[in-house]
């Protein structure tokens, strides 16, 4: 890992919260999808109802709430891939 960079860690809890660490910036949300800046690239989460709870940009960490349907990072998306278990 390279200096100052921070982690990145997405944690799913029943489908209902969601905690992501190293996000840079939230660019668009709504209650159907919130698209974040990580460091690892541009991540969007899709699902019902979701509300961002806390966003700590000095410590990049993000939580949400609500029906959770999937996320995927928008890079792979240009490579023909989408969702989570898309390279299984």
């Amino acid at each position: 890992m390279a200096i100052g960079k921070r982690e990145h860690e997405i944690h799913i809890i029943k489908r209902n919260n969601m905690s992501v660490s190293g996000v840079e910036d939230v660019l668009s949300f709504d209650e159907n999808s919130v698209t974040l800046v990580s460091v690892e690239g541009e991540l969007v989460i899709e699902g019902e109802n979701i509300k961002i709870g806390a966003l700590d940009t000095d410590s990049g960490v993000v939580t949400l709430s609500g029906k959770i349907d999937g996320f995927f990072y928008a890079n792979d998306e240009k490579n023909g891939k989408r969702g989570f278990f898309a390279r299984f």
